[in-house]
């Protein structure tokens, strides 16, 4: 027979076991150890940028509610019963706002960066500071990225594509409640004949069980976002066998400082036989644009990433998917570097000016003094509009009579270095080229 306390050791060692293997825990044990910087890091893994469009602030079909799509299908498809008609009616434009004319603005660009997150895996290596020791079950569980751009690089965060906080869900388990409801009523009933004596009883058992199922979920951050004028930050949070290496893409909205500059246009440089006309047949035209403000540019706009996180590292667990079974540390850790965020391709726009750069930091290009004494200089929109009029200054200085004669074009003097342009300065050793335009 068994004795009593070897019953009472089975009973404790069964309550202890069923406790263990409960999958409703998320982990064995857990110890906070500390800070190490080493175990992730983060780089720009590229990015993209490109001219912003505007909103035309019309609507189509696809903007309406489910159930408006469909009634409007119906009316569409009653007023255009013509097949390609009807598909053509699908895109419609309505609500449509006049447009606006505004200067052409430069200053708008959407950004679009992929961040490449990594973590540690010298699984054969220990690490000496902690005595760490890393393992295929180890995990990013938490970061946070943190992008900020310099206060004196006149530029600003405008928006992006996170308006709302992504959550994910995980199911925990499916628990069941049972409950049981039992009635006994009973009743003694008197007889009527006292002769018949005693008494009689009446009774009865009925019993109702209800159950009731319930799934335990648990949410968990998939990525949330801040903006503000010279930083973003995203955060990131891991669940049961979700590891935060990988790629994140952020699409931004960025916006320059403002300045306002013109533009401009010959016609008529040529005749139809492709001969040079006399500058008394050319024709200017100015357009007012809006650009970023080039001054001292420079030639690459750099931003600080910075990546907080906490990484999961396992010490003891079984060979399974589930971690319940897992005895964690957890340890904090921060990468912070320079990185090159644009440079001036990307943001400054392709202008083009006719001057001189000889001297290191001076620089000197053509201007165009008009009727009245409004002095702007000459850019061009394009390498070849400002070909094609270096090409035609060529072939004017080459003119004997055009030796010592102003430059002049309906009617307004173009300029160098403070004074007026004669077809002399364009001889064989003239310095004048085509030059990038910025301040």
């Amino acid at each position: 027979m068994m004795k009593p306390k070897h019953i009472a050791f089975m009973l404790f060692t069964a309550v202890i076991f069923s406790t263990s293997c409960s999958t409703l825990k998320r982990y064995n044990s857990v110890m906070i150890s500390g800070t190490d910087n080493t175990l992730a890091d983060i780089d720009l893994f590229g990015f993209r940028v490109s001219q912003s469009k505007p909103p035309d602030g019309s609507k189509s079909l696809w903007d309406l509610s489910a159930d408006a799509q469909s009634q409007f299908i119906k009316i569409l498809n009653t007023r255009y019963p013509d097949n390609d008609r009807f598909k053509e009616a699908m895109n419609f434009k309505y609500l449509k706002v006049e447009a606006v004319l505004t200067p052409q603005e430069y200053v708008s660009k959407d950004l679009r960066m992929i961040f490449s997150v990594r973590k540690r895996r010298d699984y054969l290596k220990q690490h000496i500071s902690h005595g760490l020791i890393l393992s295929p079950a180890d995990r990013i569980e938490y970061l946070k990225i943190t992008l900020k751009i310099p206060e004196d690089s006149h530029l600003r965060f405008t928006g992006w594509n996170m308006y709302t906080t992504e959550y994910g869900s995980v199911d925990i388990a499916d628990i069941s409640f049972s409950r049981s409801f039992a009635l006994e009523p009973s009743a003694l009933l008197a007889s009527k004949k006292e002769e018949a004596g005693g008494e009689l009883s009446v009774g009865g058992k009925s019993s109702v069980t209800r159950i009731e199922d319930q799934a335990i979920k648990f949410r968990y951050l998939k990525l949330n976002g801040r903006i503000a004028d010279n930083k973003i930050e995203m955060e990131e949070e891991g669940m049961r066998e979700i590891d935060l290496t990988g790629n994140i893409t952020a699409d931004v909205s960025l916006e320059f400082e403002r300045y306002p500059e013109i533009l401009t246009g010959f016609t008529g440089l040529k005749d139809t036989t492709g001969k040079f006309n006399d500058e008394n047949r050319i024709l200017i035209s100015n357009t007012d644009v809006i650009v970023p403000l080039m001054e001292d540019v420079k030639d690459t706009i750099y931003a600080e990433l910075r990546m907080d996180y906490v990484f999961r590292n396992v010490l003891i667990g079984k060979r399974t998917f589930p971690e319940w079974d897992d005895r964690i540390k957890y340890y904090m850790g921060s990468v912070t570097k320079k990185i090159p965020l644009l440079t001036t391709r990307d943001y400054v726009p392709d202008f083009y000016c006719i001057g001189s750069d000889d001297a290191p930091e001076n620089r000197d290009i053509i201007k165009l003094n008009s009727q009245g004494n409004k002095v702007y200089s000459l850019i061009f929109r394009t390498r070849s509009e400002a070909y094609s009029f270096y090409d035609w200054l060529i072939q004017y200085s080459m003119k004997p009579e055009n030796k010592g004669k102003v430059v002049k074009i309906g009617g307004e003097t173009l300029n160098f270095r403070e004074s007026d342009l004669t077809g002399e300065l364009m001889g064989e050793h003239s310095p004048l080229r085509i030059l990038p335009y910025f301040r």
